[in-house]
């Protein structure tokens, strides 16, 4: 059986922008951040601050959704887009085995504005960065090479280029015609408490987005001190980037 494909990510880095095209391929069953409900969620959550008014839900469990995956998998393709932080906490090498891994960063002087922008209680947890470089480690001595990393940047400046360069490296077809999409209601892609997603379900494809007034990281010290976290760990998933020409 072919394996599940995921894009493990952070926040705020056009994941869902990527997920939104492989919705619009047609060939893979597609499930929105499936572990993000067993994290907050599920009778295992890890985080009970966030939404603190939710009843745990046994079919939320990292075992039950794992397991939904797999059975899925076994009928068609399947592709998963998860935050690196939600997957975490049973994140070893049995459970990356289930995954063909691929990953997808953002600089944080990017990404950290806008999650402060939906989070200004984010923790240094939910940045993710920390657990994408455990992730593409584990998934590095699992495969023996070196995961698929693609670059927000890239994705957003060239899109038809870098697409092209991730399905090649992962083995699957190239489809030029899902770079572009209708606009249109995503029931399935999860707005959690809303706002989210409203940018990318009113965009037609990949493209930079005009500069937000977001807060400066240099204004606030909960985004410096998040910052100064996060930049270490993104510099070395970064040299280990698809190069896009």
């Amino acid at each position: 059986m072919k394996k599940i494909l995921a894009l493990w990510a952070v926040p705020r880095s056009t994941s869902t922008a990527f997920e939104r095209m492989m919705r619009e391929r047609g060939d893979f069953f597609v499930d929105d951040e499936p572990f993000g409900k067993s994290f907050y969620y599920s009778e295992e959550r890890c985080n009970t601050t966030r939404y603190p008014d939710i009843e745990p839900d046994p079919q939320y469990n990292f075992s039950c959704i794992l397991e939904r995956l797999k059975q899925e998998n076994e009928k068609q393709p399947v592709f998963i887009k998860d935050m690196s932080y939600q997957v975490a906490p049973v994140a070893n090498q049995e459970f990356l085995s289930n995954f063909n891994n691929s990953f997808l960063i953002r600089h944080p002087e990017k990404m950290l504005p806008s999650l402060f922008n939906n989070w200004s209680d984010f923790t240094l947890e939910e940045t993710g960065y920390a657990q994408l470089y455990k992730l593409f480690e584990m998934a590095e001595e699992i495969s023996g090479k070196l995961p698929v990393v693609i670059d927000s940047d890239d994705l957003v400046k060239k899109p038809k280029a870098t697409v092209k360069a991730y399905c090649d490296v992962i083995g699957i077809p190239f489809i030029e015609k899902a770079l572009e999409w209708k606009t249109e209601p995503q029931p399935a892609i999860n707005q959690w408490e809303g706002g989210w997603h409203n940018y990318v379900l009113s965009s037609q494809g990949f493209k930079e987005r005009e500069k937000k007034d977001y807060v400066k990281i240099e204004d606030s010290e909960h985004l410096k001190k998040a910052y100064e976290f996060c930049l270490p760990y993104y510099q070395k998933l970064y040299e280990n980037r698809l190069r896009i020409e």
